[in-house]
């Protein structure tokens, strides 16, 4: 009995004397982790900061990626003369608007030329064959629905109705928070341009037409801005030295073709040597060619979007500029739009047609121009 004890008591001191030597392994393990972490730690902490400054070299954050800016550019608004005598009737004055407004609507910034001066307290009947347009200023609700940011008014039209027409214009656009570019009370402000920032850049828009009468602003006296390459080019430089990405629009051409003529051609090259992203054009009332010069885009002609010329199917059909920018233009596509009833556009489906349209400016059958997907 006693020699069993013994035996049990040997076996717990064992047993004891194991776990102590266990415990004791175990502290001086985790003693020796904690000593050995600190400079392991200091070692990848380094490490990672010199991938860092090698990335940053002046010591800043990576860049953030900019999202991308989807724009769309459409051609002539005319808001008279028939158009207006069918808002009227149909007692919907955002009506020309009604099928590609939630299209327009999808892009961050939309863009058209406003062929038709707003007149405050007036007559708004124009007659057929009458070139002195006038727009009931109820018809901007189909600009505000359709989500339009900037009209261009450098066009032959702007003063058809006199330097009241176009102080009227102006206060109807800002009292709706539409920006305006290429007129002004002078020649200064009519080439101000404007500078929209959106998606962490700038985009900096500006506006010409060709004619060389009185409609062209001076120092002393409203109206548009010309086509004076020499201004053009000094409007540019000061769009680019404020950070903005500079697009120029210009309203020429000979009515009725498809190709630009030599106005159009020497302007729009000017207007990318001097610094423009890109121009897009209109007047010609028909789609015009286009092309890339030294990997810049020029659209010479958009054709017409709203307007009441339905005597022609070229009258008829127009195109709208879907364009992406992302550190650079990434995809342009046109888009074949239709007139019906004199004065309401709608996005062409049928693909008989859109290719025609396409095939007649030497587009693609998509009508996408640049794709970088």
């Amino acid at each position: 009995m006693i020699e069993a004890n013994k035996n049990m008591s040997k076996k717990i001191k064992i047993l004891a004397e194991t776990l102590v030597i266990i415990l004791i392994s175990i502290l001086l393990i985790f003693g020796f982790l904690q000593i050995a972490q600190a400079p392991l730690k200091e070692t990848i902490d380094t490490f990672i900061f010199q991938k860092i400054q090698e990335k940053n070299s002046d010591n800043h954050l990576p860049a953030i990626e900019k999202k991308p800016t989807e724009f769309i550019f459409g051609g002539d608004v005319m808001l008279s003369r028939q158009v207006n005598s069918r808002m009227t009737k149909y007692q919907n004055y955002s009506w020309p608007f009604a099928k590609i407004k939630d299209f327009l609507r999808t892009a961050d910034l939309t863009i058209i030329n406003l062929e038709s001066p707003f007149a405050v307290a007036s007559d708004y009947f124009v007659p057929t064959g009458s070139f002195s347009f006038k727009a009931d200023p109820k018809a901007i609700s189909g600009l505000l629905e359709s989500g339009i940011d900037i009209v261009s008014l450098a066009n032959n039209h702007t003063l058809n109705q006199g330097k009241k027409g176009l102080t009227d214009t102006f206060e109807i656009l800002n009292e709706n928070n539409i920006k305006y570019i290429g007129a002004g009370n002078n020649d200064n402000e009519a080439h101000l341009g404007e500078i929209v920032e959106i998606n962490g850049n700038k985009f900096g828009f500006l506006a010409y037409a060709y004619p060389d009468d009185y409609s062209i602003a001076n120092e002393k006296s409203a109206g548009i801005a010309g086509m004076e390459i020499e201004k053009m080019r000094e409007d540019v430089q000061r769009i680019s030295e404020e950070g903005a990405i500079a697009i120029v629009i210009i309203h020429a051409g000979i009515e009725y073709v498809t190709e630009p003529n030599g106005q159009q051609i020497n302007f729009a090259h000017a207007a990318i040597d001097a610094g423009a992203e890109a121009v897009i054009g209109h007047h010609p009332h028909w789609p015009q060619t286009f092309e890339f010069y030294q990997n810049k885009p020029i659209i010479y002609s958009l054709g017409n979007l709203i307007f009441d010329q339905m005597w022609s199917e070229e009258t008829r059909q127009g195109l709208l500029a879907k364009m992406s920018w992302q550190d650079g233009w990434q995809n342009i596509e046109l888009i074949p739009i239709k007139i019906h009833d004199y004065g309401q556009a709608e996005i062409i489906t049928d693909e008989v047609e859109k290719k025609s349209i396409l095939k007649k400016i030497d587009a693609p059958e998509d009508g996408k121009i640049l794709k970088n997907d």
